[in-house]
């Protein structure tokens, strides 16, 4: 086992983590010098989130787009690196395996609100917060916001968790048993806990896992930058009314996650074949 890497590996969410707050003063500074608040009023004075959220993402792709081109792009297989980014690339561009993908994202977060329905309908009080953020989330921000969410941010944390966090993680456990399967895990519970909150950390932590998993299996993050995509998007395509009970949050939320795996098994089986 090769500590440093390892130490690399909590370092970079550590680092994305410090971006976030620069991020957000930046993106405060702006909102301010563009006359979007008025900071004599502490009801308006509030960041722009659309803003934030192009300051944020930028600063990561940027940073961390570098460190993964230094670090892993430019590595000891940098030739293997560069065959497998190129027949990544020539795999999602089918016209079939992207809509295999969107149909993963959309089954994945159907699924995802199916639980958290039911689960919320079980238990009202411990979801209260959560239900009262989400509602907040999805409801009053930009279209600035909401664009960003689906195309700069998939990018910008498939570059922290996927790209430099996993593969720091797969070198210093190189030598180790399951290396990828350790791996995955734990930078899938980094990315949960970088979003915030228990609930979302933990459905974080799954998907977590499914985008480690793509990542590792293909050696590229251009598949699970789309997979990541697709989930994010799907969020504003379900419709607030698609639960009405419990019974039915469970059917389709079976529905659902069955129509995910497939997804994934599906596409995980076409990459082995495009491959060979």
């Amino acid at each position: 086992m090769k500590l440093k890497y390892i130490i690399f590996a909590f370092a970079s969410v550590l680092i994305a983590t410090i971006l976030n707050v620069i991020s957000y003063f930046a993106a405060f500074a702006i909102t301010v010098m563009t006359g979007g608040v008025n900071v004599l009023e502490a009801e308006s004075a509030l960041v722009n989130q659309g803003i934030f959220n192009v300051v944020r993402y930028l600063f990561i792709i940027v940073i961390f787009g570098f460190i993964f081109y230094k670090t892993v792009y430019y590595s000891d297989d940098a030739s293997d690196r560069k065959d497998s980014v190129s027949q990544s690339f020539h795999f999602v561009i089918k016209p079939t395996n992207i809509i295999l993908f969107l149909l993963a994202g959309l089954a994945i977060q159907l699924g995802t609100d199916a639980v958290l329905y039911t689960l919320g309908t079980a238990f009202p009080t411990s979801f209260a917060s959560y239900k009262h953020m989400m509602e907040t989330f999805s409801g009053s921000h930009s279209t600035l916001f909401i664009i960003t969410t689906f195309t700069l941010g998939p990018i910008a944390e498939e570059f922290i968790f996927r790209g430099v966090t996993l593969e720091f993680l797969l070198k210093g456990f190189a030598n180790r048993k399951r290396a990828a399967l350790l791996s995955v895990l734990i930078q899938a519970a980094l990315f949960g806990l970088y979003h915030g909150n228990i609930i979302q950390a933990v459905y974080a932590f799954i998907f977590g896992i499914l985008l480690g998993t793509l990542a590792v299996r293909t050696k590229s993050l251009i598949s699970s930058i789309l997979l990541h995509a697709a989930i994010n998007g799907s969020l504003y395509l379900i419709p607030e009314n698609v639960f009405f009970s419990i019974q039915n949050a469970i059917l389709v939320g079976t529905i659902s996650l069955t129509i995910m795996v497939s997804a994934i098994v599906i596409l995980l089986q076409k990459y082995k074949s495009h491959v060979s």
